[in-house]
């Protein structure tokens, strides 16, 4: 990942970034009636990957896959190699990460760093993983924007036994109804668009290993495009963005303090 310091990115600049900088997986030379290119597609189907076919002048090497970004070749593996990786190692809702084992050379380039989805039951899947990352750690901080207060209420909660929990907590939302009280828990209440457009739910991990955040941007009709990632570096860069835009909107007589 490219390093954030110094860039000046809200949540929506940060969803972007990353549709912009997905990886290519390039099949060369492989057989015109082979559709592992459409099988590949559908795995890597959060992975932020582009997948396509080319041909070499020569015609040779057959049967090879060219991974890499927009500055460098980051694996060369066999086709083969990426049949038997369809056939063993799951991926979907359920699996955010991805195995190791033989697989390494080319899954080292992809797993615990950023995925992407337009599918908002994988999105809900992934608050969902954070919060219970949360719970589990039993420190540091949750930030997580609900768009209208209303929905935030529908998670109370979860956030209040979060709080409970030791976590600090810090949601985020529009104000369209009285925002809940979340015991310990600070409320930000906020009237801007990115706040109204933007699903998040950021951890800070108390420790550099279990950082991770979800950033999702409402399209039309209640559809969002998202990005959940374990880059701390960026998942730093979204926390720092938060609290200094919005350090000074708590609401103080809702947030229990």
């Amino acid at each position: 990942m490219s390093s954030y310091s110094g860039a000046s990115m809200d949540l929506r600049d940060c969803i972007e970034y990353i549709r912009h900088h997905e990886k290519e997986l390039r099949l060369f030379n492989i057989d015109p009636t082979d559709a592992i290119d459409e099988d590949l597609r559908a795995y890597f189907e959060t992975l932020n990957v582009r997948i396509t076919v080319g041909r070499t002048a020569s015609g040779a090497p057959e049967d090879v896959a060219v991974l890499s970004n927009d500055t460098e070749v980051l694996a060369v593996v066999n086709v083969a190699t990426l049949r038997e990786l369809l056939e063993n190692v799951p991926t979907g809702v359920g699996h955010l990460g991805i195995a190791d084992g033989k697989y390494e050379e080319i899954l080292r380039h992809l797993k615990e760093t950023t995925f992407t989805s337009y599918d908002t039951e994988q999105l809900a899947y992934a608050s969902r993983e954070i919060e219970d990352r949360a719970r589990r750690v039993g420190q540091g901080s949750i930030h997580a924007g609900f768009q209208r207060s209303s929905i935030m209420a529908e998670q109370q909660s979860v956030y209040t036994d979060l709080a409970r929990q030791g976590v600090s907590v810090h949601a985020y939302a529009v104000p369209d109804v009285t925002p809940p009280n979340l015991g310990s828990g600070h409320v930000h209440t906020v009237s801007t668009d990115e706040i109204a457009e933007t699903w998040f739910v950021v951890f800070d991990g108390g420790n550099e290993t279990q950082k991770t955040a979800l950033l999702a941007h409402e399209r039309d009709g209640n559809a969002f495009y998202g990005i959940w990632t374990y880059d701390p570096e960026l998942v730093d860069h979204i926390l720092g963005h938060l609290t200094q835009t919005y350090d000074s909107s708590t609401d103080d007589a809702m947030s229990g303090m």
